[in-house]
């Protein structure tokens, strides 16, 4: 049983350090914002004490909940990470909400707030906050469970970054996404890479086995690490979520661009899409980024703002960092990785990283507990939220809410 000085000791430092979001305070608009808070008013002493103890107790974080939720908020207190550093010309969101946003009604055959407005959905069910963007223009905007500034947990998000940084290299002829991953590293000739494509390993399919968490996290040879790795399946074959895929890629990138990922995202992605706070991303004590789980933590807003990289309204300017080409590549369909949602009874695949591209020809990523980034470039739209599931482990379901959204009426275009 630790001492409970050392415990207390460790709980005012935590306290001191807090809120590492706060430090960047620095509003980009003359005008109060818009969006609504629901009185949120953060976490007590209380429950920060409870948290610290039972972390500094041995305690997982993944136990749901608002001692999860703490977590998603508060990484910086607890795990390795490092800042990407926020854009020197933050993009201003212009601010024109909408009622009949706020007041759509969810469909009634939801697990949970089934015929609900979006605005007390959000207050009723596990969603910690919400934001919808119209053409360039935020129609909605809602924190019930979390402040606007919160650097906020993405996790496997990240991954669709790792893609983007891929196709930003493939549209510069440094990769070609048709060769194998063994053609880049030597290391991976007579693994289970080799032969694997990159664009398999892209679209999640590469048929390599994630079992060895923890060697992989300590190791200090990373892709030699990886060459240890099984193939379980022939590449391109099926769908098979698999850290491995991200980890490799995040790898390439890195060996080609020759900077580290942290680097590369902070100079082609994160400053270029106009991000209004510095971000974090999680660490490995073998020094590369936690790309495949942990991932990166941002503000709502700036995370809808990696999402506008992909629409209309985000690709009208000088920074613009997808090309048509990698538009064209997330929606090209590899028939054998297909499938019907059990969500929404729609055909969807994989591709790049995202978890479903619709046959509609939008894309959508989520993430453990209740995150999700969607994007419809034909309807100029990005919704994008974040959430922690309750102690009975449910989520929120605005990912099925979001494709309700879209088929609305209220986001077509004139």
């Amino acid at each position: 049983m630790k001492n409970k000085t050392g415990l207390l000791l460790l709980f005012v430092l935590f306290l001191a350090c807090k809120s590492e979001s706060q430090k960047e305070s620095n509003p980009i608009g003359t005008t109060g914002p818009k969006y609504e808070t629901y009185n949120y008013s953060g976490f007590t002493k209380a429950e920060i004490y409870a948290f610290h103890k039972h972390m500094y107790e041995g305690g997982d974080w993944t136990v749901y909940g608002d001692t999860e939720r703490y977590f998603y908020l508060n990484f910086s207190e607890i795990r390795k990470h490092s800042r990407i550093l926020r854009s020197d010309t933050p993009k201003i969101l212009e601010e024109k909400p909408r009622d009949d946003v706020k007041n759509f009604i969810t469909s009634t055959d939801l697990k949970k707030g089934g015929g609900l407005s979006l605005n007390d959905y959000v207050q009723q069910v596990e969603v910690n906050g919400l934001i919808i963007i119209h053409k360039g223009k935020i129609v909605f905007e809602g924190y019930p469970r979390m402040f606007p500034t919160d650097l906020h947990i993405t996790m496997v998000i990240t991954q669709v970054f790792v893609s983007t940084a891929v196709a930003i290299l493939a549209d510069r002829g440094l990769i070609d996404t048709n060769k194998a991953i063994d053609h880049y590293f030597d290391v991976l000739k007579g693994s289970g890479w080799e032969g694997v494509p990159v664009l398999d390993i892209l679209n999640m399919s590469s048929g390599i086995e994630w079992p060895e968490v923890d060697k992989y996290e300590l190791s200090s040879d990373p892709i030699r690490c990886l060459a240890t790795l099984k193939s379980v399946k022939p590449s391109g074959t099926e769908h098979q979520f698999s850290n491995a895929d991200a980890a490799v890629l995040t790898l390439l990138v890195e060996k080609i661009s020759g900077l580290n990922f942290r680097d590369f995202v902070q100079q082609e992605i994160w400053k270029k899409i106009g991000a209004e706070y510095s971000a974090l991303i999680a660490m490995h004590t073998n020094g590369t980024a936690v790309s495949h789980i942990d991932g990166m933590s941002t503000t709502l807003r700036d995370l809808a703002r990696f999402g506008l990289a992909f629409t209309p309204s985000g690709r009208d300017d000088d920074n613009t960092i997808i090309s048509d080409a990698h538009i064209a590549n997330i929606r090209n369909v590899n028939e054998n990785l297909k499938a019907k949602s059990q969500l929404t009874s729609e055909f969807y695949h994989p591709s790049y990283q995202w978890s479903a591209v619709y046959e509609d020809g939008d894309f959508y990523k989520g993430a453990h507990g209740g995150q999700g980034l969607y994007i419809s470039p034909s309807k100029d739209l990005v919704i994008a939220f974040f959430g922690t599931a309750n102690t009975d482990r449910e989520s929120n379901q605005l990912n099925v809410i979001s494709r309700q959204l879209v088929k609305s009426g209220l986001f077509d275009l004139e």
